[in-house]
């Protein structure tokens, strides 16, 4: 059996569990129906030594640990205890490809979102050239300029950010690690110069960035919504630091800790008047004054 088939097999587990929990013979039933709509050969045993076997590869591949009801008889995971966004993104999309791969055709079922982001071409050399150390050069145009410069760099990730993806390096230009928009990004290529691998570490330095940018110093931001926006926003939190601070059947009380950029700023106009910055004073005047820009545009 391929590994590919044990792959998915693990995928299709958690997948289900993921919604609910369920019995051995639930599970059974449902991987290999799914393995079988695939043209899989399921004519092999999925027996409960086999599955004993799965439970401790997903806990060493994915970090999930499969608890057992002894009461109910059941099997369940606890999603909030998967700490790696990457699994909990990688989850999602397999969950969204076998639901689309069932309906067979997209229209009229499912619309998906015709903007879509630049540059995605890109990523697949520079995770080869992180992984393998190897300068990028490249063309790069500033939305705010006219003029193209010429970039080698040493790539050290590759972030998400609000549907757009960017690649953290160090540029040689002035010698500091910068973020580039890969829509920005033009003419890439992989040289065969090797480097030193940079120690750097991307999730600590953007822990509190709202997008990319950190230029601005951390602090608390409390944020007053309407009470329709803020279950929205509790449903889909700004910021990993996001707490509730109080609600009371009118509005919703929040704090996240991020640096102040404008990236957030933009952000909370988004939200018009259901939204109310209570604290720091500073992004307070901040977001008062866009608003009376906002509004000589249409005086």
């Amino acid at each position: 059996m391929s590994k590919l088939i044990y792959f998915k097999r693990y995928l299709y587990i958690i997948d289900r569990l993921r919604s609910r929990p369920c019995s051995f013979i639930e599970l059974q039933e449902y991987v290999i129906r799914k393995l079988g709509n695939e043209d899989i050969n399921t004519d092999f045993e999925y027996s409960v030594r086999t599955f004993e076997r799965d439970k401790k590869d997903i806990s060493t591949l994915f970090g999930i640990s499969i608890q057992y009801n002894r009461k109910d008889k059941t099997y369940t995971i606890d999603e909030e205890e998967i700490e790696d966004q990457s699994v909990t993104r990688m989850m999602d999309a397999f969950s969204i490809h076998h639901a689309l791969q069932e309906g067979n055709k997209l229209s009229p079922s499912v619309f998906l979102e015709k903007r879509k982001s630049l540059g995605t071409e890109h990523i697949h050399g520079i995770i080869h050239a992180i992984q393998n150390c190897y300068i990028l050069k490249f063309t790069h145009k500033k939305h705010w300029e006219e003029d193209c410069t010429q970039r080698e760099v040493k790539p050290i990730a590759v972030k998400e950010s609000q549907q757009r993806w960017y690649l953290v390096a160090w540029d040689k230009k002035d010698e500091r690690i910068k973020t580039f928009g890969l829509d920005r990004i033009s003419n890439l290529k992989i040289t065969d110069t090797k480097f030193k691998p940079i120690q750097y570490n991307v999730e600590k330095e953007y822990q509190h960035a709202f997008g990319v940018e950190t230029y601005a110093p951390i602090q608390k931001i409390v944020l007053e919504f309407s009470w329709q926006q803020g279950n929205y926003i509790k449903s889909f939190p700004l910021h990993e630091s996001q707490r509730i601070l109080g609600e009371n059947g009118e509005t919703v009380l929040l704090a996240i800790n991020i640096h102040t950029t404008n990236d957030i700023v933009m952000e909370l106009l988004k939200y018009g008047s259901n939204v109310k910055v209570i604290e720091p004073i500073s992004l307070q005047k901040e977001i008062k004054n866009r608003i009376l820009e906002m509004t000589k545009l249409y005086q």
